[in-house]
């Protein structure tokens, strides 16, 4: 039998995104719109590190949103599906220790959508929220 591991949920949320994704007006409006979230731009989405994730979790951060190029079209080449594959892992390995999965997003910009990141981090504030209340 193994233990779950008992990590604090706070209300901060952490997006970590690629210089490509996330820059310029669109980074501006979002930190306007969010101000209690920390964006942390990074040199690609596939250099994150899931013990980054983890250790954001532990410090009391309620979430994090990798924040990845559009599919297909990373500057990195193939930086977004080693981002996607890793958030992936890391969620299987939390879910494992007992940790909410959900607190871990990836998502890529999608040129069509461009409300997708907006709704991603009132979703988790949302659930973030909620979760506070029952416990």
């Amino acid at each position: 039998m193994h233990k779950s591991v008992e990590l604090p949920i706070g209300e901060k949320i952490i997006v970590l995104h690629c210089k490509g994704s996330l820059r310029g007006k669109h980074l501006e409006e979002h930190k306007n719109r969010f101000p209690s979230v920390d964006f942390v731009e990074i040199a690609c989405a596939g250099m994150v590190n899931p013990i980054v994730m983890f250790k954001s979790l532990m410090e009391g951060a309620g979430g994090v949103i990798v924040y990845a190029c559009p599919e297909f079209d990373c500057h990195n080449f193939d930086g977004n599906q080693f981002a996607k594959r890793r958030v992936f892992s890391a969620k299987n390995v939390a879910e494992a220790l007992g940790i909410d999965p959900w607190r871990m997003v990836y998502i890529q910009r999608d040129r069509l959508d461009p409300g997708q990141l907006t709704r991603t981090i009132s979703s988790l504030k949302k659930n973030l929220a909620e979760k506070e209340v029952a416990v």
